[in-house]
């Protein structure tokens, strides 16, 4: 049984380690499988994840050796304590040591919890963005740090750990910007005239809708994957992401001429 606890997504990760405990289910699992069931739990700010060997067929009961019916095939007998299921062919029980640690991580990673961006603008959301001048973009920069997950056996342990990689933020007018920081939250004391210095973008032209129509502004956060074992062994797993979309108006300003001169 391989028990994880991790924080619901609703809830602020801060540094967010998570622990896998794996304890072996009192069935041995087959050689020719890495298959695990995983029920999840989630109640208050915190989930469980469960994960445990499929149901497997009880093991058959020992006969001597001879024929079986009339199908001439040869029944072995179950005499020794290292083997599982006797029909011909004698099936070692598989050792703890055996488990394979990619399939560990690989389950680990699938049902890691990562934080959604939580999306910061200047102009606030509510407030309309102008055509022509520089907006500024950010996620929570707390929530930018590794989450990792541990599945333990008596033999070693495997860890995975998801590391903050990139936002791309998809703009809502047909642009894409990428950003390798969580961005410079907006402040007097930042402002700069062209722009935030490392996440912001500038609308060219209004929406289709006109002034102060909205578009959508969503900023997909982009997870490198790893994994490690006590024994030295390693290596990547695919990434994971986490998105969160928010409606920004778009609007402009015109000048008007109230005295010549």
């Amino acid at each position: 049984m391989l028990t994880r606890k991790f924080p619901h997504p609703g809830a602020t990760l801060g540094v967010g380690f998570v622990v896998v405990f794996l304890v072996l289910s009192a069935r041995p699992a087959a050689a020719e499988t890495h298959d695990f069931l995983a029920d999840t739990d989630c109640s208050g700010s915190s989930c469980q994840v469960t994960i445990h060997s499929p149901p497997r067929e009880p093991p058959l009961p020992s006969t001597p050796s001879g024929e079986i019916g009339n199908t001439g095939v040869s029944e072995t007998p179950c005499v020794t304590p290292e083997t599982t299921r006797c029909r011909g062919v004698l099936q070692p029980r598989v050792a703890e040591s055996e488990f394979d640690p990619g399939a560990l991580a690989e389950q680990a990673r699938a049902r890691m919890r990562l934080p959604e961006p939580d999306i910061g603008t200047a102009p606030p959301l509510d407030r309309p963005r102008f055509v022509n001048l520089p907006a500024w973009m950010w996620i929570d920069e707390q929530d930018w740090e590794p989450v990792s997950a541990t599945a333990s056996v008596s033999a070693g342990s495997v860890t995975v750990v998801a590391s903050p990689r990139r936002v791309v933020w998809d703009t809502g007018d047909g642009r894409e910007v990428v950003c390798e920081v969580p961005g410079t939250v907006f402040s007097p004391q930042v402002y700069r005239e062209e722009g935030s210095p490392d996440c912001g973008h500038t609308y060219i032209t209004l929406p289709p809708g006109g002034a102060g129509a909205r578009v959508d502004l969503t900023a997909v956060w982009e997870w490198a994957v790893s994994w490690s074992t006590t024994d030295g062994r390693g290596g990547e797993l695919e990434d994971l992401a986490t998105a969160s979309t928010v409606a920004v108006p778009v609007s402009e300003i015109h000048a008007v001429v109230t005295d010549v001169r």
